[in-house]
C-alpha cells in the first residue's frame, strides 16, 4: 500500500512538474516569426505588436491561436490570417490584405465584396474609384459602378466617381468633367443611350462647355450647359 501511494504521488509531481514546464514561456519559448503574403499595408511590426500583447502566453502549448487571428484580422487592411506552429519555437503567420476596389465617401473603402473598410483613404488616394452613397447600399453602389464601367470603359470613356442617393439614383462624372445623371431604372439602357448619342453632341457642340446630360427620359436627353457658357 505504501509503495502504491508513493508511486501516484511521484506520477503526480511529475506530472505537474512537466505541464509547469511545458507552460513556461521560457522552457519552449517562440522566438521566430516566419511572416508570408502579399503585404503592401501590414508590417511586420504591426504583427508583432500582437503577439507582444501575448505577454507570457508564447509557449509553444499555450500560444492563443484563435485570439492572434482575431486580433489581426480585426486590422483594417487585413482580409484572412492563417497560424500555425512549426516545433519547436516558430511561429508562421500568413495575411491575405484587403482587395480594394473603391473609396468610400472620401473616408473609408470598400473592398470587391461591396464591404466597407473602416481605414483611411490617404495612402491611397487617386488610385481608386470614387464612390458615394449610403452604408447599406455599397454593394449595390459598387454592382452599379462595375456594371456601368464595363460599358463606358469599352468606348474609352473614365469614370472619375459614381453617386448614388438615398432613393437609388445614380450619377456618374467622367473623367472629361461631364456629368451623366441616370436616375433609378434602366441605368445600362440609358448609358447605352448616351454612347449611341454622343457621337452626333461631340460633332455639334464644343463638349468643353457641357456640365451634365441628363439620361432620365425615355427617348431623349437633356445637354446642361456651364454656368460660364450661359452667361456668354
Amino acid at each position: 500500500m505504501i509503495f502504491f501511494l508513493l508511486l501516484i504521488y511521484g506520477l503526480q509531481d511529475s506530472y505537474f512538474k512537466l505541464k509547469a514546464w511545458l507552460t513556461d514561456e521560457q522552457s519552449l519559448p517562440l522566438t521566430s516569426l516566419i511572416l508570408t503574403g502579399e503585404m503592401q499595408h501590414v508590417s511586420s511590426d504591426d504583427v508583432r505588436l500582437v503577439l507582444k500583447k501575448q505577454k507570457n502566453r508564447l509557449n509553444f502549448f499555450t500560444l492563443e491561436i484563435a485570439e492572434i487571428q482575431k486580433q489581426i484580422e480585426d486590422m483594417p487592411w487585413v482580409y484572412s490570417a492563417s497560424i500555425r506552429k512549426q516545433w519547436p519555437n516558430t511561429i508562421k503567420i500568413h495575411i491575405v490584405e484587403q482587395s480594394i476596389i473603391a473609396i468610400w465617401n472620401d473616408k473609408m473603402l470598400l473592398n470587391r465584396g461591396g464591404e466597407i473598410i473602416q481605414a483611411s483613404p490617404e495612402s491611397v488616394s487617386g488610385q481608386y474609384i470614387a464612390l458615394y452613397g449610403e452604408d447599406e447600399f455599397a454593394r449595390q453602389v459598387l454592382q452599379t459602378y462595375l456594371e456601368v464601367e464595363q460599358l463606358l470603359k469599352v468606348n474609352k470613356f473614365k469614370i472619375a466617381s459614381l453617386s448614388n442617393d438615398k432613393r437609388n439614383s445614380s450619377s456618374i462624372m467622367l473623367e472629361s468633367g461631364i456629368a451623366l445623371r441616370l436616375g433609378k431604372e434602366q441605368k445600362l439602357d440609358r448609358i447605352q443611350r448616351f454612347l449611341t448619342v454622343f457621337p452626333l453632341i461631340e460633332s455639334k457642340y464644343d463638349i468643353n462647355t457641357i456640365d451634365y446630360l441628363d439620361l432620365r427620359y425615355d427617348t431623349g436627353i437633356a445637354i446642361g450647359w456651364k454656368k460660364e457658357n450661359l452667361d456668354s
